[in-house]
């Protein structure tokens, strides 16, 4: 195989996994249609079920791409720079940057959330891609933390990544009704600072040691 055909099958999988990476976002695993997904990224279907023999094939694809490029952009050694406070408020930060660059991220959390991860196969790399960035940077995180007494002891690595995800993306996955009945428009950039110092502040106050009694 020459260099060209590489490079031609390299660009043309790309067009299909965009696609499809779109059109779960948009639609969910059961709403996508592979016709869809052919036609836009300007292939036959053929084609796609010669990379792909099932939509759950290509479906876990598309996330273990979307879990890599996540955690990379999560995953910096920065964090060990940084008083645990500060650690914090940068990896809020990085998870609501996140979703303003990748907007189709929440279509597929909140699409995984509903299926109770069915079509996550056992070769996927979503939560291995997850126990490492939460063993490798959170548990530092927190133990530093502990011993600069800014945190108190026995937080739960996963429960707290978990917590702050939730906590950080609610805006993205709740914009409208949020935006209503706070009277604040979540999609702003207002908005979104707003929602980020608040995650930042609520996620800081329940970390802090416990006031000793008087």
């Amino acid at each position: 195989m020459t260099d060209t055909v590489r490079h031609s099958s390299s660009v043309t999988l790309d067009r299909i996994l965009k696609a499809a990476r779109d059109a779960f976002s948009e639609h969910g695993f059961d709403g996508a249609k592979l016709d869809s997904i052919a036609k836009s990224a300007s292939v036959s279907k053929q084609l796609v079920y010669h990379y792909f023999k099932t939509k759950e094939e290509l479906y876990g694809v598309v996330l273990d791409r979307i879990a890599v490029d996540v955690h990379a952009m999560l995953d910096t050694p920065d964090y060990d720079k940084l008083s645990p406070p500060e650690a914090i408020a940068a990896l809020i930060d990085r998870i609501i940057q996140n979703n303003i660059d990748l907007p189709f991220l929440i279509g597929m959390t909140v699409d995984q959330a509903l299926h109770q991860g069915e079509h996550v196969t056992r070769r996927s790399q979503y939560l291995p891609a997850v126990r490492k960035f939460v063993e490798g940077r959170i548990v530092p995180i927190l133990d530093r933390g502990v011993v600069t007494g800014d945190f108190r002891p026995g937080v739960d690595p996963y429960l707290f990544y978990w917590s702050v995800f939730a906590l950080a993306t609610g805006s993205f996955a709740q914009n409208w009704s949020m935006s209503e009945t706070c009277g604040v428009d979540f999609s702003s950039e207002q908005g979104i600072a707003l929602w980020r110092d608040h995650v930042v502040a609520l996620t800081l106050g329940g970390l802090k040691t416990a006031a000793l009694p008087a």
